[in-house]
């Protein structure tokens, strides 16, 4: 831990050496000279690097997740010996990288959301906004870094109208690739999960060894940014700040993130359920009329869903297929009684025992993924812990508005690689969409 600490002290000097130049410039006027500001750029390209060693350090020393900064002071010394090391234990921006929900985050000296966007919004220079930046060590984003608190509430404020986020397994990231192993189980005709086999034995008789493969799956973050505009007049009049684009945000991240998990490519962006290699397509029956869905397809989808996924599964639809659900029953007996197979209870609807999500996220009516079956808890996703947030008044200027970008890293795909070739009958998956009609 010697070395950790020894960066850990560097980055302060270095902080404290870059707020002097930014002291001084202060007292002069405001501006950075030439000079001050190669010197200052030296210093914050440095301590982005520290930060960097920092994290690969501690990746080294257990298999969890690397060590962030401290909240509260991020320019003082971090007592390295005494930060919890462990796996995110949480879908929240708490647990995810403190393991801890209870735990303060640092708030830059900002006393409120408000106040930070009001201070961004202004465009003149604060110390807090850059000394944020300073230490998260992300200027390749431009703008400035969200300070830890008002990040975590964008993100988990997110997560409550997400659909994919709150049932996938959520990874925190500590550097740019995180990679998760997983068994390669994808045929089980002799052998489970890649090389384990099982063999009854007589008293004396030699087993036969097998070796069980393992496989890594990579999430590289990848960056989202998500644009919004704010009234500077509705600002100067007093409207707050936070209710005007801190809402815009947080359900501008929760559906593009939504909607990249189910329809990604994977290239510059997460690999979507439907782009997903061991996504199971069912074939449409030979007579069916084009857009619609039978109780046949989805007896065949339901059929295709890995045994193991059945506790986790849910239906995914576009609120387009909603008439064919309404519609859709078993007949019963001579009579001719219809059941129906689409139920409705307190505000959940359920298809065959399990609930249906609709999302305009998913394909329209008749298209390849109008309607999915998956166990979400197969899916991983990635996500960075750095927030940032940029503003221009050049787009709207005639307008008088001003713009604003929010980044964040995130990337996600489905953890098989090829659905399972089960010892007896047709392949399986943890997911299922029916083909395009």
């Amino acid at each position: 831990m010697r070395f950790i600490a020894d960066l850990v002290h560097e980055k302060k000097q270095l902080v404290e050496k870059a707020e002097a130049i930014l002291n001084e410039a202060e007292k002069a006027g405001g501006s950075l000279t030439k000079e001050q500001e190669q010197q200052f750029n030296r210093y914050k390209d440095r301590i982005t690097r520290i930060n960097d060693s920092i994290d690969e350090e501690l990746s080294k020393i257990r298999t969890s997740e690397p060590i962030l900064n401290m909240p509260h002071n991020p320019m003082a010394r971090e007592d390295v010996s005494k930060i919890p090391v462990t796996k995110a234990i949480s879908k929240s921006f708490r647990g995810m990288f403190y393991g801890n929900e209870t735990v303060s985050l640092s708030n830059n000296g900002f006393h409120s959301m408000d106040e930070f966007l009001r201070t961004l919004h202004s465009g003149r220079a604060d110390n807090r906004l850059i000394n944020a930046s300073m230490v998260e060590g992300i200027p390749e984003f431009g703008g400035y870094s969200v300070p830890e608190e008002y990040g975590a509430f964008l993100m988990d404020k997110s997560l409550e109208n997400e659909i994919i986020r709150p049932r996938a397994t959520v990874w925190a990231m500590g550097s740019e690739t995180k990679k998760v192993s997983a068994f390669d189980g994808a045929d089980r005709t002799n052998h489970l999960f890649g090389g384990i086999s099982g063999e009854w034995l007589e008293e004396g008789q030699t087993g036969t060894r097998k070796t069980a493969k393992l496989r890594l799956i990579q999430l590289k973050a990848k960056k989202l940014a998500c644009f919004s505009q704010a009234s500077n007049e509705l600002i100067a009049d007093g409207m707050s700040f936070e209710e005007m684009l801190a809402g815009a945000l947080i359900k501008g991240l929760g559906w593009y993130m939504d909607y990249a998990f189910i329809n990604g490519t994977g290239e510059g962006q997460p690999l979507g359920i439907i782009n997903d290699p061991a996504l199971i397509t069912v074939n449409k029956e030979a007579s069916q009329e084009p857009a619609t869905i039978t109780y046949q397809n989805v007896v065949n989808m339901f059929s295709r869903l890995a045994p193991s996924c059945f506790t986790n599964a849910v239906w995914l639809a576009n609120p387009s297929v909603i008439p064919q659900l309404l519609t859709m029953t078993i007949t019963i007996g001579t009579g001719g009684a219809q059941i129906p197979v689409f139920r409705e209870e307190s505000g959940k609807f359920t298809l065959l025992g399990k609930e249906v999500l609709f999302t305009e996220k998913c394909p329209t009516l008749g298209a390849k993924g109008d309607l999915i079956l998956a166990d979400l808890s197969q899916y991983a996703i990635g996500m960075r812990k750095e927030i940032a947030l940029d503003r221009s008044n050049v787009p709207g200027w005639m307008e008088d508005m001003t713009d604003y970008r929010v980044i964040v890293r995130v990337d996600g795909q489905g953890t098989w690689d090829k659905p399972i070739t089960p010892k007896n009958g047709a392949t399986l998956s943890w997911a299922v969409a029916l083909e395009a009609r």
